[in-house]
């Protein structure tokens, strides 16, 4: 069966890399040119937003916020960290309606969420080098349920990469358990255009909320650790294993020397015109 052009939108979105929003939606815009396409993308992008892809937005000059339908409510969004709620328009993909919240916006915020809240905090500041923010809030409808968010993007179009840090955590109060996914979405497109995603699912975790910061941190350590374990060996052993082993000239290239040397490494680098 074909697929619908909402399926088709939604691919596009779900497979866009980090850092190019804007233009894909003016491009599909562009390429759809009818009517109906403003109102079919931002329901799509509403969607993609609110449930997988949580969005980093800027709030004013100093604070970020995070949109997710975990700290949605009504048709703002909270950030308790910041005593802030704003809307958002998916159609212009801007923030706006910025305005202090109000008791808590429905939302039940006790001491032990804002100590959690207090110790994510402090560790994405230590851990996450560029556009960082998290986010701890309680589930609307059941206070012993928490979610914890943390995301981290690195848009650099200027070197010709982009990459997003998404970790998602449920902690439950009452079991002392603590699941969740962590998604890493990498793009670099000088001379190509090579995207990386990778990901953990947390499986649920016997813990009491005091220690839930220190094994974030560990799980995500570890995490960290495996993928660039994996960089490594692609690098030293897959690829290695690509290059060819008798060049042109017959002699065996030493891949530790500088690959600049060789006629190989000239042509890759530009130098065969």
């Amino acid at each position: 069966m074909p697929a619908s052009l909402e399926q088709i939108i939604t691919a596009m979105i779900k497979d866009a890399p980090p850092g190019s929003p804007v233009t894909l939606i003016k491009d599909i815009k562009l390429i759809l040119n009818n009517a109906n396409s403003k109102s079919l993308i931002s329901k799509i992008l509403e969607e993609h937003y609110l449930n997988e892809d949580f969005k980093l937005v800027k709030l004013n000059d100093n604070e970020f916020g995070i949109i997710s339908k975990y700290n949605k409510s009504g048709i703002k969004f909270i950030d308790p960290n910041t005593n802030l709620e704003f809307d958002y328009d998916f159609d212009t993909l801007k923030v706006i309606d910025v305005e202090s919240s109000s008791a808590g916006s429905g939302f039940t915020i006790d001491d032990e969420t804002k100590s959690l809240s207090s110790s994510i905090e402090s560790y994405v500041e230590e851990h996450f080098p560029t556009l960082y923010k998290s986010l701890v809030i309680p589930d609307l409808d059941n206070s012993d349920i928490i979610y914890i968010i943390i995301i981290d993007e690195n848009l650099n179009d200027s070197n010709f990469y982009n990459g997003k840090w998404q970790s998602f955590y449920k902690f439950n109060k009452a079991a002392n358990t603590l699941e969740g996914e962590i998604t890493v979405k990498i793009h670099y497109y000088e001379d190509g255009n090579v995207i990386l995603k990778t990901g953990k699912k947390i499986n649920s975790i016997s813990i009491s909320i005091k220690d839930v910061s220190s094994k974030i941190k560990e799980i995500e350590d570890e995490f960290e650790f495996s993928v660039v374990n994996k960089f490594t060996r692609l690098n030293e052993d897959l690829f290695k294993n690509l290059r060819r082993q008798l060049p042109i000239n017959r002699t065996k290239v030493q891949w530790g020397k500088a690959i600049g040397n060789y006629k190989l490494g000239q042509d890759v680098a530009g130098g065969r015109h």
